[in-house]
C-alpha cells in the first residue's frame, strides 16, 4: 500500500511543477521586445530638408538595431501631437518640448556645434533696435510646447508686452521661420540660433537654448535592451545636423522650463550702512563755571574730587 501512495504523491508534485512552468512562460514572453520604433520631432534643428531629417533618424535606428539585435524602424513627425499618437518607443524631441515634458526618461542630449546648448538671438530685417520692430510681425517655430512662454518669457524675459508685435507668424521649423523674414517678407523679426540668421541683423542675444533630447517613451522596454539603446545612441556619430550625443543631463531643460515662466521684476532696496555717532554729537556739554558768584544761573556744575572722603 505504501508504494502506490508514494507514486501518487510524486505524480501530484510533478503536475504542480508543470503548472508552475506554464504560468511562468507567458510572463517571460511578455518581457521580450520584438521591434522598436524611433521617432523624431526636432523643428529647431536645421536639416537640409525633410528627407535629410528622416535619413538621420533612420541611421540612428540602424545603429540601435545593430546594438540590441531588435528590429528597429524610424519615423519623422510634423508635430509633437502626431509623435505622441505614433506609438514610438524612443524619440528625438526638440529641447523646448522636452522642457515641458520632463516626465519622459532622458537618454541623451544632442550635440550641435560642439555643445548641448546653442545661443539664440532676435534677428530683424528692418533695423538693429527694438523700437524699429514695434508694430511689426514676428516669425517663430510653432512647436505646440508653450510657445507663448518661450517667446514672452524665455526670449523676451517678460519685459515686452504681448501687443508689442502686430502679429506672430508660426512656422513648422526654424528654416521656414527664418525664410519668412529673409525671403517671403511675411514677418520682420525672428528668434533663431546664432548662425542660422542668413544675413539678418542681430537685435540682441536671448540666451542659451538646449538642443533636442533623446527620450524613452515606452516604459516597458526591458532594462537590458534600454541599456544597449543608450550605448548605441551616445556612441552614434552619424554626422549631419546633429553631430553626436552626450550622456543625459536634465539641467539645461530644467533651466529653460524655469525661464518659460513669467518673471515679475521688483525693485531692490539696498541695506543701509549702520550709522555710528558719539553722544557729544547730539548733546551740548555746558562749559565749566569758574566764578559762580557773578554768574546768574540756576544750576552750577562742579567737578568732584578724585576721591570722596
Amino acid at each position: 500500500m505504501r508504494k502506490p501512495a508514494i507514486l501518487a504523491a510524486v505524480f501530484v508534485a510533478l503536475a504542480a511543477a508543470g503548472a508552475i512552468v506554464l504560468m511562468v512562460r507567458p510572463a517571460r514572453t511578455q518581457q521580450s521586445t520584438t521591434t522598436l520604433t524611433v521617432g523624431i520631432y526636432a523643428p529647431s534643428v536645421e536639416f537640409a530638408n525633410a528627407q535629410a531629417r528622416l535619413q538621420y533618424v533612420q541611421g540612428l535606428a540602424k545603429a540601435i538595431e545593430s546594438a540590441t539585435g531588435v528590429k528597429t524602424s524610424a519615423q519623422a513627425f510634423a508635430s509633437l501631437s502626431a509623435l505622441r499618437k505614433g506609438g514610438v518607443d524612443y524619440a528625438i524631441v526638440d529641447g523646448q518640448c522636452y522642457a515641458t515634458n520632463q516626465s519622459w526618461k532622458l537618454v541623451a542630449n544632442a550635440n550641435i556645434g560642439g555643445g548641448t546648448t546653442r545661443n539664440w538671438a532676435l534677428y530683424s530685417s528692418v533695423g538693429s533696435d527694438m523700437k524699429s520692430l514695434e508694430g511689426k510681425k514676428l516669425a517663430f517655430v510653432q512647436t505646440g510646447c508653450n510657445d507663448n512662454g518661450f517667446i514672452d518669457n524665455a526670449m523676451l524675459e517678460s519685459e515686452v508686452s504681448s501687443g508689442f508685435f502686430a502679429g506672430r507668424v508660426g512656422k513648422p521649423d526654424i528654416t521656414a521661420a527664418v525664410a519668412e523674414v529673409v525671403s517671403y517678407k511675411g514677418a520682420q523679426a525672428v528668434f533663431a540660433p546664432v548662425g542660422s540668421q542668413k544675413g539678418l541683423t542681430k537685435v540682441f542675444d536671448t540666451g542659451a537654448v538646449p538642443n533636442p533630447a533623446f527620450v524613452q517613451l515606452n516604459t516597458k522596454v526591458p532594462s537590458a535592451t534600454a541599456s544597449k539603446v543608450e550605448s548605441a545612441v551616445t556612441g552614434f556619430g552619424g554626422g549631419g545636423a546633429i553631430s553626436s550625443w552626450s550622456s543625459a543631463s536634465k539641467s539645461p531643460y530644467s533651466s529653460l522650463a524655469g525661464r518659460m515662466g513669467k518673471s515679475v521684476k521688483k525693485g531692490v532696496f539696498a541695506a543701509p550702512d549702520p550709522v555710528r555717532f558719539d553722544a557729544k554729537d547730539v548733546l551740548i556739554e555746558p562749559t565749566t563755571l569758574d566764578d559762580t558768584a557773578v554768574t546768574d544761573v540756576k544750576q552750577h556744575f562742579e567737578r568732584p574730587p578724585v576721591r570722596m572722603e
